[in-house]
């Protein structure tokens, strides 16, 4: 009996190895796919998304842009994100974070993680992609919520309808911390922005 249960365990084991196989290739699969749309439709949101080298599809960088309003405090904000995609993607969220600090009541300005229901998993689901991901990181700018600050203090200036405090301050940082070529991949500038594969291709 004891033989029986130990095979079965075994059993149990190689085919959740298995599982976990055929998900990876299935993501990778995906991201090939991701990466190819992105080379014939740049994501608007961004100067630049990719993966941070050809060997490693699950880690990825992108240099998020400023909403188009021009009265937008974070308007003409660069900003470089760290994406770190799980084995089962699209399955799961992507996790993303800011590399750059930018003053926003949903991003802890030390850490730069993200408070927003579609990284957390409540509201993703598998026909988003990174670049609609990213779509929706830049509508947080416009759009920020103030039940769940992760950063207080602004979020403060905002509840007590201190616009003109919060705004003067997300317009300091914004300048202060821009993006200026900085990651991992390489040097993109303005004038030569990437948009799939590798910064500075």
């Amino acid at each position: 009996m004891a033989s029986r249960s130990g095979s079965t365990s075994q059993g149990n084991s190689s085919s959740r190895g298995k599982s976990k196989g055929s998900s990876a290739v299935n993501a990778l699969k995906r991201l090939t796919r991701e990466l190819q749309d992105l080379h014939s439709s740049p994501c608007e949101a961004v100067l630049h998304l990719g993966p941070v080298s050809e060997e490693d599809l699950f880690q990825w960088e992108a240099v998020l842009k400023g909403p188009r309003d021009h009265t937008n405090p974070y308007h003409n904000g660069l900003w470089l994100l760290d994406i770190t995609i799980p084995p089962n993607y699209p399955l799961a969220p992507p996790k993303v974070h800011f590399v750059t600090p930018i003053c926003h009541p949903n991003v802890h300005f030390q850490t730069g993680e993200i408070c927003l229901t579609l990284l957390s998993g409540e509201h993703w689901a598998p026909t988003y992609t990174l670049s609609t991901t990213m779509a929706a990181i830049q509508q947080l700018l416009s759009m920020p919520g103030l039940d769940s600050p992760l950063n207080v203090d602004v979020a403060n200036l905002y509840r007590e309808h201190d616009k003109i405090g919060a705004e003067s301050l997300v317009r300091f940082w914004t300048v202060e911390k821009r993006w200026a070529g900085e990651g991992k991949a390489g040097f993109i500038s303005e004038r030569t922005p990437g948009s799939g594969g590798k910064l500075g291709e």
